[in-house]
């Protein structure tokens, strides 16, 4: 899950040190003001335990990683510019890029990428990262020269490139995070206050393709039609979210246009596997008999998703699994049900309704559910009220946006934050260990093998793969999809005309 973070209201004078440190000529123009779901409890730092998508559209453009997921989902070289293992694959030796400066003006060196390492893996920070990087041996995380760092495993790890595109693993200055956080993003903080707004300014001293425009202004809302009526009003000139409802809506109007992002995101219901009736998987089969996953596909998400099949994506290398398509059975889950004890089962989702389709796949699910005598509430909480209680949620609206091997890692495995189910197969967990020592070629078999376990086992419904829908002013040019759903973190060639 990525939730809010805790945070305060920062000015410009606070951000002194991420203030860019040069403005060369030719350098960007143009403000791109992007409308933003509000999250009070925000805070710069990209290392804490829960953050929301605003947060991370934020990080995005301040920090940068060893590598990096382009739009079409390929892990690419960031501030790494290789990764080499010793024979047991449980040492690493990173290069960095040379000539890579913060935005403060200092140069980015293995000292930094030390101690961000060795930040992001102290349990007492409670980084939302940690997870993916809790092999690493932070007693074996050296720096070898200015630009090489060797990092020592506790247990062997193939994939070690792919963790780091993980955007909850950037590298920082060293010695400025909590307080003031500096990265070595195309952008860099002029003014921050949590919960409303946030301006961007553009970094001459950026090392890679620099942005075009010289500016960015992040405007939080309330909800979505908020956005809506804000784009509308030509207070802002993106949306970052929209309900397919909404998106039609704006349709045609000012000069707006709709950008259709397709990949492998998802919204999916969770169910607590600590809490009964839910520790029982026919409970848990027939819950996921009850969707009609066409109805959820026109009426949630307005026929910009397609059916999934209660498992999470996988990589664009991989063929799909060839599981039969789960349909509805209201009869089927009714028998489950029964042999459950569970004839007149009634509980409620929670969700926060931060994205869009949130709550109109709660309500779908809702209706479908009572089909076969099962009462589902739907209780709409603010995202603080989510986030506090998180994992205590008997059943929860969730989203994901990470590939397959990232997705394992945070969500799936015990004892992870993003698993809020507390799902536990040992079976499951056997099969991650084989796939994080796999070759490339032996990572579909075995993600395959996977995810037959999510489909017969598992603690979610999955009933589609949702597009991000993203609306924009027809003067705003250069945008592209994404197949994670984060197109607003890809803006070097975006432009603003008149």
């Amino acid at each position: 899950m990525l939730g809010a973070a805790t945070g305060a209201a920062l000015t410009a004078g606070a951000l002194a040190g991420c203030a860019p440190a040069e403005r060369a000529e030719g350098s960007g123009s143009g403000t791109l003001r992007i409308a933003a779901a509000t999250d009070a409890g925000e805070s710069l730092n990209p290392y804490v335990g829960t953050q929301s998508p605003t947060q991370e559209l934020r990080s995005a453009h301040l920090y940068e990683g060893l590598t990096h997921l382009d739009p079409t989902g390929k892990v690419e070289w960031r501030l790494a510019t290789d990764m080499t293992p010793n024979k047991d694959l449980d040492e690493w030796t990173i290069k960095l890029r040379p000539g890579v400066r913060f935005t403060d003006g200092s140069e980015f060196t293995s000292a930094d990428v030390v101690a961000s390492i060795k930040y992001l893996r102290d349990p007492k920070h409670a980084a939302q990262g940690l997870a993916y990087i809790e092999k690493v041996d932070p007693d074996a995380v050296k720096a070898v020269d200015k630009l090489t760092v060797r990092v020592g495993l506790s247990k062997p790890f193939g994939p070690f490139k792919d963790i780091w595109a993980n955007v909850l693993l950037p590298m920082t200055k060293a010695g400025s995070v909590p307080g003031k956080p500096i990265g070595t993003g195309p952008f860099a903080v002029k003014t921050f206050t949590a919960g409303r707004q946030t301006k961007l300014a553009r970094f001459d001293g950026y090392w890679g393709d620099k942005p075009k425009l010289g500016a960015v202004d992040i405007i939080e809302y309330q909800s979505q039609q908020a956005q809506a009526n804000a784009l509308l009003s030509d207070q802002v000139d993106v949306a970052s979210g929209a309900t397919p409802t909404i998106a039609k809506s704006l349709g045609g109007k000012n000069d707006i246009k709709l950008l259709d992002s397709k990949g492998d995101f998802t919204l999916r219901i969770g169910f607590n596997t600590t809490v009964a009736p839910f520790n029982d998987v026919r409970v848990r089969q027939a819950l996921r008999l009850l969707v009609d996953r066409q109805q959820v596909v026109s009426n949630a998400f307005g026929g910009y998703a397609r059916v999934a099949n209660d498992h999470e994506g996988g990589t664009p290398q991989c063929p799909a699994p060839g599981l039969p398509q789960r349909k509805q059975d209201i009869e089927q889950a009714k028998k489950l049900l029964a042999e459950a004890g569970q004839s007149n089962l009634s509980f409620s989702i929670t969700t926060d309704g931060l994205l869009p389709g949130m709550r109109e796949l709660a309500q779908v699910f809702s209706e479908n559910a009572a089909k076969a005598g099962v009462k589902v509430n739907v209780n709409v909480v603010t995202v603080p009220e989510l986030l506090s209680k998180w994992g205590k949620w008997p059943s929860y609206i969730d989203f994901n946006p990470f590939p397959y091997l990232p997705t394992v890692i945070g969500s799936l495995l015990p004892g992870r934050v993003g698993n809020a189910m507390h799902w536990d197969d040992p079976e499951f967990v056997k099969l991650a260990d084989k796939l994080f020592l796999a070759t490339d070629r032996q990572q579909c078999s075995i993600m395959n093998q996977m995810h037959k376990i999510e489909y017969e086992e598992g603690a979610m419904v999955t009933p589609a793969f949702v597009n991000v829908l993203l609306p924009y002013r027809g003067k705003v040019r250069g945008l592209v999809t994404d197949v994670n759903g984060r197109p607003l973190t890809f803006l070097t060639n975006v432009t603003v005309g008149s």
